[in-house]
């Protein structure tokens, strides 16, 4: 039943003239303040009072982690905050992966953009304890990502006025939660200013990947032993701006493009080239900004962050991605992160005004209903990390 209604919804789709709409590369919200930089399987989810979700605050006078529980009819509660010891810069970051959690689920890493380091909390039953902060390894850093104790920063560099540009950087992760810099892991990307927006570890810690907002490239790193990023591969994004990116397992690879509000599916292979499956798809809305996969990896849904709005795609057997809904849901305020609980049951979306928007996954459909609107964050807040 619920492939017959993807299909009758597809081809409804399909029929629908496509629009084209350019964006710029403001949509989702960026602009860096130099006054402010200051030099395996998937655990069981948490329930009960122990946090569920996590957002930060991104704010100039001190970074703050804000952490939220669950109850069981999807609605959130704040349970507590946390200050980072960094400090944000007060407005979008234009990226996705501000936090990000380790693969065992025992650690919450944080960029802070404004003082150009990162933060690591241990997660226990009683919230988040702080066991580090480390420079990023470069300036303005925007997304972090983990695997197996190795954990790699995108530096937004050229915006910040680092004169080595964009950049990625790597640490080690120790059993003690600490952190030390990879020597001779700091890479650069195509030139000294593309306006990078994502990093991320493919599934099997084998390859980094990361998009060029600016420059519309797409960058894949193979990883060595000592955990060092090396051959650089520079491919062509299948759409306009590459935004944000999910891999729906270790060979297949999705990405949000938001200067022509498309999405696009690509083949990986082990050295990190890759093959168009699904170029530019449409979402007839602007500014496709951030990307999630459900966990059976049958769905996408894309945030168009101008249009306030959420697309939904269908992800076929083959890799091959398809309209679901132009407008699965509209959002209340501008969309920016979203995330999907482990369960598949419940998608938030952190929006512009600082509010987060709950809403349920239909289990038939994948339609989107609304069940909460957050309050309490700052506008300027950025990044979620869920279970």
């Amino acid at each position: 039943m619920r492939q017959v209604r993807r299909d009758l919804k597809t081809l409804r789709f399909q029929a629908w003239p496509g629009l084209l709409f350019l964006a710029c590369c403001g949509g989702c919200g960026s602009a860096y303040n130099a006054a402010n930089s200051v030099p395996p399987p998937t655990p069981p989810t948490p329930s009960g009072s122990v946090a569920t979700l996590y957002a930060m605050t991104n704010a100039i006078s001190g970074n703050t982690v804000v952490s939220y529980a669950r109850n069981a009819d999807g609605t959130l509660r704040q349970v507590a905050s946390f200050a980072t010891g960094g400090l944000g810069v007060g407005h979008g970051l234009e990226n996705q992966g501000a936090l990000a959690l380790s693969d065992d689920r025992k650690y919450l890493f944080v960029v802070n953009a404004g003082s150009d380091d990162v933060s690591v909390f241990q997660i226990t039953a009683q919230g988040l304890t702080q066991t580090a902060r480390a420079s990023s390894g470069g300036r303005l850093p925007v997304s972090v990502t983990e695997r197996g104790g190795l954990v790699y920063v995108l530096n937004r560099g050229g915006e910040a006025g680092d004169p080595n540009g964009d950049t990625i950087s790597g640490l080690r992760l120790a059993a003690d939660g600490s952190l030390t810099p990879i020597p001779r892991s700091t890479r650069q990307l195509s030139s000294a200013n593309t306006n990078p927006a994502q990093i991320e570890f493919s599934p099997n810690g084998n390859l980094l990947v990361v998009t060029e907002h600016g420059a519309g490239f797409i960058d894949t790193y193979t990883v060595d032993a000592n955990g060092v990023a090396g051959g650089h591969q520079l491919q062509k994004s299948a759409g306009v701006g590459p935004f944000g990116f999910a891999f729906r397992n270790a060979s297949q690879l999705y990405v949000s493009e938001a200067g022509g509000g498309t999405a696009s599916s690509y083949t990986v292979d082990g050295q990190g080239g890759l093959q168009t499956i699904s170029a530019a798809v449409q979402t007839q809305q602007t500014t496709a900004c951030w990307i999630v996969i459900t966990p059976d990896g049958k769905e996408a849904y894309v945030s168009n962050t101008a249009s306030g709005s959420i697309s939904e795609f269908a992800i076929g057997v083959d890799g091959c991605l398809s309209l679901l809904a132009s407008i699965a849901v509209k959002t209340q305020s501008r969309p920016l992160d979203m995330t999907i609980t482990s369960d598949g049951l419940y998608l938030d979306a952190l929006t512009t005004s600082g509010n987060i928007e709950v809403f349920r996954i239909d289990a038939a459909t994948g339609g989107l209903t609304q069940v909460q609107v957050v309050t309490g964050l700052p506008a300027g807040s950025n990044g979620l990390a869920s279970f």
